[in-house]
Order: C-alpha cells, then structure tokens, then sequence
C-alpha cells in the first residue's frame, strides 16, 4: 500500500471524527473543546492507519490465498446425502 492512500485514508477519518464530535456538541447546546477535537482526531486517525496498514498490501493478498486453499476441503464437507 503506497503512501497516499494511507495518508487519504488517515485524513478521511479524522475529518469525519471531528466533524461527529463538533455536531454532537452543537446539538447538546455546549461548547466545542478543541483540545477534546484534536485529541478524537488524532486517535481515530492513528487506529484507522493502523488498520489500514496492517490489512492493506500483502496481508489481504496472503488471507486471500489461504481462504482460496481452503474452500475445496471445506466443500468435501458438504457433499454426499447426509444420513442421521
């Protein structure tokens, strides 16, 4: 996974976090704390590159793969009249 799209993916989250947080606190009638904002923005946006990073590239390639292998043992499971 290349640079950019880990950054446009950190970015989208955290804009939407903030945007929730601000919305939240505008129909509560309170004020918006901005230190509250940023500290929202930066974990959701941590955790989202965190996990886009971590299933993005190889990993979803290799989990594909072994799924791939096993659906023909799982099928064998299957077949035949099951009889009780």
């Amino acid at each position: 996974m290349d640079v950019q799209t880990l950054a446009l993916v950190v970015g989208a989250v955290i804009v939407v976090t903030v945007l929730l947080y601000v919305y939240d606190r505008r129909s509560k009638h309170q004020s918006v704390d901005v230190l509250d904002a940023t500290k929202l923005g930066l974990g959701a946006g941590a955790i989202a590159g965190g996990v886009t990073y971590a299933v993005g590239g190889e990993a979803v390639a290799d989990a594909m793969e072994s799924i791939a292998s096993a659906v023909p043992d799982a099928q064998e499971m299957f077949l035949g009249k099951p009889e009780f």
